[in-house]
């Protein structure tokens, strides 16, 4: 079997298991942005979660949310695959697939993948002044570039992170942040959900024990809540446990 089919086919069955084919469309992004060397196909148009082909999804496009890296996203110099830092909290190993749904989800190499979370306490690095964290605990961290990076997708469109599993803040499920460039071009604004099951396992362990369990149900939340297809297409697959840590897989579908 030739590589390129191969991947297809190892993508194609990856996609499928957790996602459903959408019937909801939000409001698509594109947005124009410099300061990148990445290069790759190229597209001025996202388009929402839909099925292009039998088990081949397009990432839902979500809000941008809070707290990007400041100057915007783009901006961002830290190009690494390990964001921790200084944090501690149970390991979280991302694993994504980039994938162009409008040429049977063959991967696509060259793609800059942004990630950004919240702490265990639930506050981002870089910012002063947030509301909904661990009270008590400081909320100022200006300046601090902890759980936030980008990577490339590789010949295979696979990019990694090493992070930590999110806390969260009042009023928000527990989630990360994307964003998806190719050669500066913002091609996907999303965010990814967890199993709440397993969250609430998370969330009572010695670290993130002060917050406890997230009071917000990915089904409340304002951004995931609005549709289950789409929030079943943006929920991580996960495996691991608290003390060896969790492993989540994730395909980057891109309409280009």
């Amino acid at each position: 079997m030739e590589r390129k089919n191969f991947l297809k086919s190892f993508v194609i069955a990856a996609a499928a298991g957790p996602m459903l084919i959408d019937a909801c469309k939000k409001e698509s992004v594109t947005t124009a942005s410099a300061s990148s060397t990445t290069s790759a196909t190229t597209s001025s148009t996202t388009t929402d979660a839909t099925s292009t082909a039998s088990g081949c999804i397009t990432t839902p496009t979500e809000e941008e949310g809070p707290y990007p890296y400041v100057g915007g996203e783009i901006t961002n110099p830290l190009n690494r695959s390990n964001v921790v830092e200084t944090q501690t909290g149970v390991a979280l190993a991302l694993n994504f697939v980039v994938v162009n749904t409008n040429d049977s989800c063959n991967v696509v190499e060259n793609v800059r993948v942004d990630i950004w979370s919240c702490n265990p306490d639930g506050y981002y690095s870089g910012y002063a002044d947030q509301a909904g964290g661990v009270s008590g605990v400081s909320n100022s961290y200006t300046g601090a570039t902890w759980l936030r990076g980008y990577q490339l997708s590789d010949a295979s469109g696979v990019v990694k992170f090493s992070t930590i599993y999110p806390g969260w803040y009042s009023g928000r499920a527990t989630h990360v942040h994307i964003e998806v460039y190719i050669n500066s071009i913002l091609k996907k604004t999303g965010q990814l959900a967890f199993s709440e099951a397993i969250s609430n396992v998370v969330h009572v362990s010695a670290r993130y024990a002060a917050h406890g369990i997230n009071t917000t149900t990915n089904a409340a939340d304002h951004v995931f809540g609005d549709s289950a297809t789409d929030l079943a297409n943006e929920t991580l697959a996960l495996t691991g446990s608290v003390a060896a840590g969790y492993s989540a897989s994730y395909t980057i579908g891109l309409a280009l």
